[in-house]
């Protein structure tokens, strides 16, 4: 079969592979440099639908690499598939089944795991950037992985759930209140899902900060009032349109200055969720947590996702929910490095890969 193979310093090769077998197979953990055996019987072999491509791995293939994976693997961590062979001890799914991907492979045992936190799971490894992912015509995982989805739900809002299930697990955290006023930094993907969660919650008005104006001009789609910060005073947008600040603010873009910002941008009491992935030693010694003390703010941080997966699809159900607006491309396998350029280039939303056609 055809495969995207991560070969280490930047480089991802476009190769014939063998298929996958339901056999055991060894995964390497993320954190540690141990491994995980998971048995034949209680895997899955998945033909794949349609895959995407995320910032993660673009960081991936940066050089120097900006985010952990192991080499020789199959990339892709979002991705949904058609269920062509099951294991003996699979109770969850059935052959012929469409299903949707968590691809954060948790222990099930270590403290996180067991009080609630598992997307801090310790011993965790994740398909994709870890283990061999979705971009490719089949993978093999463990079921537990794997949620069904409805048989007439559409490939191109199913291909939504991963992300969509980190942002639902980041709006759970923050329980916003409807009426409430929400400043978001960044209309990429992640952007977007929050620009429409706000508005399915009822949020009164949704602000997005993007400099780029072809990102810009999906935010304004969505119904968001879009500020390009380099030409607009922020602050004095905010003031003008709530009084006295947002009351949340989060970051959807992985910029560490936006943080700094947001404390004084968002109202006493207000919220701010660090979404985005930070470097964590960029801005440290300029963020005043003075401000947090003074008012009163709430720091909330979020990553991966817990338990939100039913609840993702049930918004993936929904008629009124517009995510497939933001896909800009679809492609083949073969046309990955044209996918990744363009999200490079900010010249892209949502790439869609179908590997199978």
């Amino acid at each position: 079969m055809k495969a995207a193979i991560f070969k280490g310093q930047g480089k991802l090769v476009v190769e014939d592979v063998p298929e996958p077998k339901l056999e055991d197979i060894t995964m390497p953990l993320k954190y540690t440099d141990s491994s995980v055996i998971f048995r034949k019987d209680d895997l899955v072999k998945l033909k794949i639908l349609a895959a995407s491509i995320c910032g993660t791995d673009i960081h991936i293939l940066h050089v120097p690499q900006g985010h952990p994976s192991a080499k020789n693997i199959i990339l892709g961590h979002e991705y949904v598939g058609e269920v062509v062979e099951i294991g003996k001890n699979v109770k969850n799914i059935k052959v012929g089944d469409r299903v949707a991907v968590d691809p954060n492979i948790k222990c099930g045992y270590c403290w996180p795991c067991q009080n609630d936190h598992a997307s801090l799971c310790q011993n965790m490894t994740t398909l994709g950037i870890f283990a061999d992912g979705g971009f490719a015509e089949y993978n093999v995982a463990p079921a537990k992985q794997f949620f069904a989805t409805p048989q007439d739900l559409d490939i191109e809002k199913a291909i939504f759930f991963e992300p969509l299930t980190c942002s639902t697990h980041c709006w759970n955290k923050i329980e916003p209140r409807v009426g409430d006023t929400i400043l978001i930094f960044g209309s990429g993907p992640m952007g977007c899902y929050f620009i429409e969660l706000a508005r399915l919650t009822g949020l009164n008005t949704i602000i997005v900060s993007e400099p780029q104006p072809f990102r810009r001009g999906f935010a304004e789609k969505l119904g968001a009032t879009v500020v390009n910060p380099l030409k607009k005073n922020l602050k004095q947008v905010i003031m003008k349109l709530t009084g006295h600040g947002v009351d949340i603010a989060i970051d959807a873009c992985g910029i560490p200055e936006v943080i700094k910002d947001a404390m004084d941008l968002v109202r006493p009491g207000g919220k701010i969720a660090t979404f985005g992935e930070q470097n964590i030693h960029a801005f440290a010694d300029q963020v005043s947590f003075t401000k947090v003390t003074q008012k009163e703010l709430q720091l909330i941080g979020s990553y991966a996702t817990t338990r939100s997966f039913d609840q993702t699809i049930k918004i993936l159900e929904r008629d009124d929910i517009r995510l497939k607006e933001l896909i800009t491309h679809r492609i083949s396998l073969d046309e990955i490095h044209k996918g990744i350029e363009l999200m490079k280039k900010g010249k892209a939303v949502e790439i869609i890969i179908y590997p199978n056609q």
